[in-house]
């Protein structure tokens, strides 16, 4: 089985890094195709002799081709692609905000996917150390071998979600796509609120962000629903209790709740502006 990668950038790495870690395939099967000569000596560095800048025959004979460029660039690149390019091959995306249709049409010039293998992603950065979330969709035409296959490649990269309504993958970008931003900007202002206290700068950050891993790993552990784990560290008249007086007085689910539509509807937006241009 030939995988080829069109880019080889931090996303690619770490789902290459990850297959290869696990056996699910050799430096031999692969194929990667990058933008400079410093990305190929990278890659042959790491045993992968079959990496090459730009287009080329070899890309025919691969099995699956993973798409792996910035979204604004797709449609451009791919125009070097499309005489390679035949509707048996497992295609697998990894760029935000491109819709099933618009990658069809990057690939043939049309937007009929129905005969296609496309499966559509929305990883988040944590993939890149093998804890990310990874929603997908599959196109109509995929197999169930398929998406096995697909799970066994990407599997390192940590949990994967299929879902059946690519409209879904919004929802993802609202959760766990922009989602690692939001705990990054709370850690933020935990060391900020710290630091008015009479902490360091980098005693407020370890202690933030054990705070948040120790969080982190009991609610993964427990199985009793998050309320009643925050009501479990919520004595009443006690401290922590009146923190969490000032957040609902301020609306904090009320304010993750609009971020997280305001994302949801951004990526909306995005399909539309990165869709082909007819």
């Amino acid at each position: 089985m030939k995988i080829a990668f069109i880019g080889g950038g931090n996303m690619a790495s770490a789902i290459i890094d990850g297959m290869l870690e696990q056996g699910s395939c050799s430096t031999d099967d692969l194929l990667i195709s990058v933008s400079s000569e410093a990305s190929v000596q990278r890659w042959r560095a790491k045993g992968v002799a079959n990496t090459q800048i730009g287009a080329s025959a070899a890309f025919a004979e691969a099995d699956i081709w993973v798409l792996a460029v910035k979204p604004q660039i797709m449609e451009e690149v791919l125009l070097s692609y499309q005489g390679y390019f035949s509707s048996d091959k497992l295609v697998i995306s990894v760029a935000a905000g491109l819709t099933v249709s618009s990658l069809a049409y990057f690939l043939t010039d049309s937007d009929d996917d129905t005969e296609l293998k496309i499966i559509r992603t929305m990883p988040n950065t944590p993939s890149l150390i093998g804890e990310g979330v990874i929603g997908a969709y599959c196109s109509t035409a995929v197999t169930e071998h398929e998406r096995e296959l697909f799970n066994t490649l990407f599997k390192a990269c940590g949990r994967i979600d299929l879902f059946e309504q690519e409209s879904m993958l919004d929802a993802v970008t609202g959760l766990s796509g922009s989602g690692i931003a939001y705990v990054y900007l709370f850690a933020e202002a935990l060391v900020e609120g710290a630091m008015a206290l009479g902490y360091d700068q980098a005693t407020a950050r370890e202690h933030a962000v054990q705070t948040l891993k120790g969080a982190t790993l009991m609610m993964e552990q427990s199985t009793d629903e998050l309320a009643t784990l925050r009501q479990s560290v919520t004595s009443k008249k006690g401290t922590t209790e009146q923190a969490l007086r000032v957040f609902q007085a301020n609306g904090l689910k009320e304010i993750v709740a609009a971020a997280m539509l305001a994302a949801h509807d951004r990526a909306q937006e995005l399909a539309t502006e990165l869709a082909p241009k007819k």
